[in-house]
């Protein structure tokens, strides 16, 4: 985990490595931990406040067969402008806090500690006013 921000982690996806082409691009998990708050009106869906342990997220889907988890899995791809797919809740499927992936994250030459710094901004910036 990060020493730099404890709501985002990267997990290195491991990849088959052919002798030809070394040089693979650095591609990552990155997980976000969250707290959702369902039922909110449709103008107040998005991100409210990026925290030290938790992203506030408000959707105004009803908490009953998947459909906040979905509603929040498109917040996030709109967020880091991913396909819906490649959002998904790994923990918390049934709970208000939440941990999402966002899978295959190209880092590129960034290191790893700028990419979460990259992307704590990128919620920052995302965050909806009232």
């Amino acid at each position: 985990m990060s020493r730099f921000s404890p709501i985002l982690r990267l997990v290195r996806v491991v990849t088959a490595t052919s002798r030809k082409n070394k040089e693979l691009p650095k591609c990552y998990n990155l997980q976000v931990s969250c707290r959702v708050k369902p039922n909110a009106s449709g103008d107040r869906e998005g991100i409210i406040a990026v925290g030290a342990e938790k992203v506030d997220v408000c959707c105004a889907a009803v908490p009953r067969n998947g459909e906040a988890n979905a509603a929040v899995s498109r917040v996030f791809a709109q967020v880091f402008n991913v396909a819906k797919s490649d959002v998904g809740v790994v923990h918390g499927l049934k709970s208000r806090d939440k941990v999402l992936c966002i899978a295959d994250m190209n880092i590129g030459t960034q290191s790893e500690e700028e990419f979460l710094q990259t992307a704590r901004q990128q919620l920052e910036d995302a965050i909806t006013k009232k």
